[in-house]
């Protein structure tokens, strides 16, 4: 924003709970989640909870995939992806030596547990 503020947003992962016809009536519960596990964080693949944590996590997520053009374990299919960051405790993807000390740091403390 211009005054400095980051806003990010992404319905990928919403889940659609129904929808309404142009009759204006509701249709069947729709029951699956579709979605971009890569930016989820931890607390939200693990369904704990939601708040500026996980906020920052997606910014670093957004930022490590602006500096290499793939998201943090992209090599991974997304159901390992949502498993390691879920359920593992262990470092998340570093920036390419290439990139700023600043940066590479930046990046890191976003994606830290």
């Amino acid at each position: 924003m211009p005054n400095g503020v980051i806003k990010l947003i992404d319905f990928g992962c919403a889940k659609r709970l129904a929808w309404v016809s142009l009759s204006g009536t509701h249709s069947e519960m729709l029951k699956s989640v579709h979605g971009t596990p890569y930016w989820m964080a931890p607390e939200v693949i693990n369904e704990s909870g939601y708040g500026r944590k996980s906020d920052i996590w997606s910014i670093g997520c957004t930022v490590f995939e602006m500096a290499t053009g793939k998201p943090p374990l992209a090599s991974m299919n997304r159901l390992a992806a949502m498993f390691y960051i879920g359920a593992h405790r262990g470092l998340m993807p570093s920036l390419p030596d290439h990139f700023s000390g600043k940066a590479a740091d930046f990046v890191h403390v976003c994606l830290t547990r």
